[in-house]
């Protein structure tokens, strides 16, 4: 009962926040008096459920997502590998860290430029997306790999723990706080960035298309929709993935779920 009365003061507590802005918003288009610099917030509503009945504004969505999500997933898969090899091979770190943390500080307008000149526009807002969270995941991996407690190795050797045991025990935990923090952070990166480049490259059907577009033609309540449609999927994103994680330390046992804030 208690739970349900929080849950129910949580909801009307965010509600009327919500309602606040709005309020704002509204007293702020009153000022302006311009559609075209300010649009009303019945304007941008109106436009959002036209839009929804449009097969379109699903698709584009559907695109940006899957073009999004492919560098993202690739980039941590291929982050935690590198990461890896490099504790593994120093030589490789070397080689490879210099590079990691140039592409960590170059623009995401520069990349997108770059990238443009090499592959089909709609290839970019994927190698943008990698390229913008795979040094994340290899710095925090990496660190989380040489975090590990000396001590827990050396006693895994006296009881002749396998390598999958050591892996298992004392890797992973070691290494899964840092992996959390740089994939929960690199999600909102990869949304972002990948946004930027469509909107620099264009690509058919693509929310940074759109975004282009009603700059263009100066529709700026559409503008509004399609940037609200992209923060809402951006937190959408990072819930659904703190639900894994959540799911996933139950399952393994790991981390405690007061660690995770859903």
């Amino acid at each position: 009962m208690k739970t349900f009365i929080t849950q129910n003061k949580s909801y009307i507590s965010k509600t009327a926040i919500l309602l606040v802005w709005l309020l704002f918003w509204q007293i702020l288009y009153w000022i302006v008096n311009k559609q075209v610099l300010i649009p009303s917030p019945y304007s941008v509503i109106k436009t959002f459920f036209t839009l929804c009945f449009e097969p379109s504004f699903w698709l584009t969505i559907i695109h940006s997502l899957a073009r999004i999500l492919a560098g993202y997933l690739f980039s941590v898969f291929l982050g935690i590998l590198l990461a890896i090899l490099c504790y593994r091979f120093q030589l490789l770190y070397d080689i490879l860290s210099p590079a990691i943390h140039t592409i960590k500080a170059t623009p995401v307008a520069s990349f997108s430029i770059l990238v443009l000149l090499w592959v089909k526009t709609e290839i970019v807002p994927i190698v943008i997306s990698f390229l913008m969270v795979f040094p994340l995941i290899w710095v925090n991996i990496s660190i989380g790999i040489r975090q590990t407690e000396k001590q827990y190795l050396e006693m895994a050797k006296v009881y002749n723990f396998s390598p999958f045991q050591i892996c298992r025990f004392i890797y992973i935990p070691s290494v899964l706080p840092y992996f959390i923090s740089a994939c929960h952070t690199g999600i909102g990166m990869a949304w972002k960035s990948g946004i930027a480049a469509e909107v620099i490259c264009t690509p058919s059907a693509s929310i940074g298309k759109k975004i282009y577009e009603t700059k263009i033609y100066l529709e700026t309540a559409e503008l509004f929709v399609w940037t609200i449609c992209a923060i809402l999927f951006s937190i959408v994103l990072e819930k659904c993935f703190l639900i894994l994680l959540h799911y996933f330390s139950r399952k393994i046992g790991i981390l405690n779920e007061n660690k995770l804030t859903i």
